[in-house]
């Protein structure tokens, strides 16, 4: 006979009373290209995690105001304006100040002192998806899984396209 088990953010029953399910964690997502903010989104749901969609600062920073972020997940590489200039808005803003951020990025990053105190992860495109969610679970403190490392090669040419 199989018994049935419960999903980890169903409602439970205790004493005959219905438990709260347990905040799920805000991540918001800004990320310019559809298809890479997509596959980022939807891996952080299935880790269970609530990821909201950003494609531009102004729209990240309003949704931040009806939902504040327990992490910030940002494509330095944005079409516009500069990257770091977002970082310093985000960190600045009202809604995510406090709250950690990552950012995904390609090419060579070289950060100012002052800009990579505003920090906490950095990941580079492309990115093992197990890095990266490990880079996301550090900043927001929760257990980072072991994660066997990946040799890719100049066959994996089209990972650099993002």
């Amino acid at each position: 006979m199989l018994s049935a088990v419960p999903h980890p953010f169903s409602r439970g029953q205790h004493n005959g009373r219905t438990t709260p399910a347990p905040r799920r964690k805000v991540v918001l997502v800004l990320e310019d290209h559809a298809s890479v903010g997509g596959l980022i989104a939807g891996l952080l749901r299935q880790e269970g995690y609530r990821a909201v969609r950003a494609w531009d600062p102004q729209e990240a920073l309003r949704l931040a105001r009806g939902r504040t972020p327990d992490l910030v997940l940002l494509d330095l590489n944005l079409a516009y304006p500069d990257g770091l200039e977002v970082l310093k808005q985000v960190r600045g803003h009202e809604a995510t100040r406090r709250a950690p951020i990552v950012l995904v990025t390609g090419g060579n990053l070289t950060l100012t002192t002052e800009d990579a105190q505003l920090v906490d992860e950095v990941v580079q495109k492309p990115f093992d998806i197990d890095l990266m969610l490990n880079a996301v679970r550090k900043a927001l403190g929760d257990p980072i899984v072991d994660v066997q490392q990946r040799h890719y090669d100049a066959q994996d040419y089209f990972l650099h396209g993002y």
